[in-house]
C-alpha cells in the first residue's frame, strides 16, 4: 500500500494540482495533509484521491474547511490524525504546537509520524518511530511531497515543479513554533496520546448568559 503525504499548501492550487497528479502517477491510495490548507478551493483540488486532513495555524475558518472536506469525501481530524494502515500505526500533525509533535514522536507507539509547518523536508528516527516532514508546496525550494510504501517502508520524495523564474508569488507568514501550547492529553502512566475522532471540531464556547440568581 502506498500513501502520499503533503503539507503547507497555503492555497497554492496550481502546485497542489500538480502534486495530486504526480501522486496519482505513483498509485497512492490516499493522501495525508499535515495542515495549512487555507481555503476550501484548495481542499477541492484533492477530490481525485481520498485525503485525510489536519488543521494548521493558518487554517482560520475550520467550519468552511470542514464543509469542503466533507464535500469531496475527505476526512478531517482537527489538530492531529491517526490511522492504522497495512498494520502500521500512522499519525500526522501540523506541529506549530511543538509539544504535540514531541508527544507523538516519543510515545513509543506509532510506526510513522508526519508533520509540517517548517516548510523543510527531513526525516529521522526516534526509537521505533520514523518521523518525517514532506516539505511544502509554498515557500520551499524545491517544492516537495512524499510517497510512503507501507509494505517496504521506503519513503520517496516527489519534486513538484514550480512557476518559471520571474513569476512573483506573495509570501506567507513565517512559521513559528509555539513551545507551551497544544499538548495532547496523555493517560497516566501511558505513552499513547488520546486518539482523535475523525470529522469532529472542538466544541464552540458557551456564550449563553448566566442564569439569574435565586
Amino acid at each position: 500500500m502506498r500513501i502520499g503525504v503533503v503539507s503547507d499548501t497555503h492555497d497554492r492550487q496550481e502546485a497542489v494540482a500538480e502534486a495530486v497528479r504526480l501522486l496519482m502517477e505513483q498509485h497512492v491510495e490516499l493522501i495525508l495533509h499535515c495542515g495549512d490548507i487555507e481555503s476550501p478551493d484548495t481542499v477541492r483540488v484533492f477530490k481525485p484521491i481520498p485525503t485525510h486532513f489536519v488543521f494548521g495555524n493558518w487554517d482560520k475558518d475550520k467550519l468552511k474547511l470542514a464543509a469542503a472536506i466533507k464535500e469531496v469525501g475527505g476526512t478531517h481530524y482537527d489538530s492531529f490524525g491517526f490511522l492504522t494502515l497495512a498494520d502500521k500505526r500512522v499519525a500526522w500533525v501540523h506541529s506549530h504546537e511543538r509539544h504535540q509533535l514531541r508527544q507523538l514522536e516519543n510515545a513509543d507507539y506509532f510506526d510513522y509520524v508526519f508533520y509540517g509547518h517548517t516548510h523543510v523536508r527531513e526525516q529521522h528516527r526516534t526509537g521505533r518511530t520514523l518521523v518525517a516532514n514532506p516539505g511544502a508546496l509554498f515557500r520551499a525550494n524545491p517544492k516537495t511531497c512524499i510517497v510512503l510504501d507501507l509494505v517496504t517502508g521506503e519513503i520517496k520524495p516527489i519534486i513538484v515543479p514550480g512557476k518559471p523564474p520571474g513569476h512573483a508569488t506573495p509570501h506567507a507568514p513565517t512559521a513559528a513554533l509555539d513551545e507551551g501550547v497544544g499538548s495532547i492529553v496523555m493517560p497516566p502512566g501511558a505513552g499513547l496520546p488520546t486518539l482523535p475522532t475523525p470529522g469532529t471540531l472542538p466544541a464552540a464556547p458557551d456564550t449563553s448568559p448566566p442564569a439569574p440568581p435565586g
